[in-house]
């Protein structure tokens, strides 16, 4: 019976609080608008390849960049600033006098932001095809941390509160109020896809060549071959689990932590981390969770060192 040190509750009770807070501030208007400036730039690579200023590699096709006017469609106040932004930011735009106007369109409601931009002149309308989804929800990734370290501290085991930490971030995205006229109803593999972190992970693995595939590929099998090898250490032990059951627990831990990162990319908890956000609000609720996971990391290493 492994009993916890009475300090540790106490920096996990400040982690709580702190990610309270955290959760309750991080997704200030700031926030809002940052993300939405980032999505506002994605949006204008892809529009940018639809009206031929750049090939399918972002290169750009033409001599210089097309001055646009940013022209605002009704909508929060802070769109047309960040839009203007994210032009600046752009190879293949500049804002300027021009008859050439980028249209803003921005719905908000809930947790969420509708983001749809148009590249208009007179006779011709061309727009990105669906308009960008931005969930404004750090609070959802936070709570999903603290409960994945209750998860980790009743079961001993990391992998098993990386897993409830990952299962809980996606259900509770799921339930972030999103208006249904505003934003139609749409699959977890769709919601994935058009994602910040998987959209830009799966654009990296596009462009990856075949050796840089098995680079990765021989780091994956090098770390299947280092749990096999752990666990002929302990294997002896009556305590120990089997190969299989070793290497199911360290699956999910990998796999509920790659979905935590996800919903915290798609709830733009990684945005309140920027200095231009609520920085001050998410580092809070990135601290309180990582003091919350001090009990759990505390109870697996000690779990850990008993059945060495």
């Amino acid at each position: 019976m492994i009993t916890l040190p009475r300090s540790l509750l106490i920096v996990a009770l400040v982690g709580l609080v702190l990610a309270c807070l955290g959760a309750v501030w991080a997704g200030g208007a700031a926030t809002r608008e940052l993300a939405g400036e980032r999505e506002a730039a994605d949006a204008l690579d892809e529009l940018a390849f639809l009206a031929g200023l750049v090939d399918e590699h972002g290169q750009l096709m033409r001599p210089e960049p097309m001055a646009v006017e940013v022209i605002q469609d009704g909508g929060p106040l802070w769109a047309q600033a960040a839009v203007e932004r994210a032009v600046e930011d752009n190879a293949a735009f500049a804002v300027g006098n021009s008859p050439h106007l980028l249209r803003v369109e921005v719905v908000e409601g809930g947790a969420g932001v509708a983001l749809q931009l148009h590249l208009w002149r007179a006779g011709w309308d061309l727009r990105v095809p669906q308009p960008r989804r931005i969930w404004v929800a750090p609070w959802a990734a936070i709570i999903a941390g603290v409960l994945g370290a209750v998860a980790g501290l009743l079961g001993r085991r990391l992998s098993l509160g990386f897993a409830a930490a990952g299962v809980c971030a996606q259900l509770l995205l799921g339930l972030a109020p999103l208006p249904a006229d505003v934003f139609p109803p749409q699959r977890l593999i769709e919601a994935w896809s058009e994602g910040p972190l998987l959209r830009r992970l799966l654009a990296f693995i596009d462009g990856m060549g075949a050796i840089h595939l098995a680079v990765a590929a021989a780091v994956v099998a090098a770390c299947v071959v280092l749990v096999a090898f752990d666990h002929r250490r302990s294997r002896e032990r009556e305590d120990s689990l089997d190969l299989g059951s070793a290497s199911l627990l360290a699956l999910l831990g990998t796999c509920g932590a790659l979905a935590w990162i996800e919903a915290a990319s798609r709830g733009s908890l990684f945005v309140a981390l920027h200095p231009r956000a609520c920085w001050w609000a998410g580092g809070m609720a990135v601290l309180g969770i990582l003091a919350c996971w001090v009990p759990a990391g505390w109870v697996a290493l000690e779990g850990w060192r008993a059945r060495r």
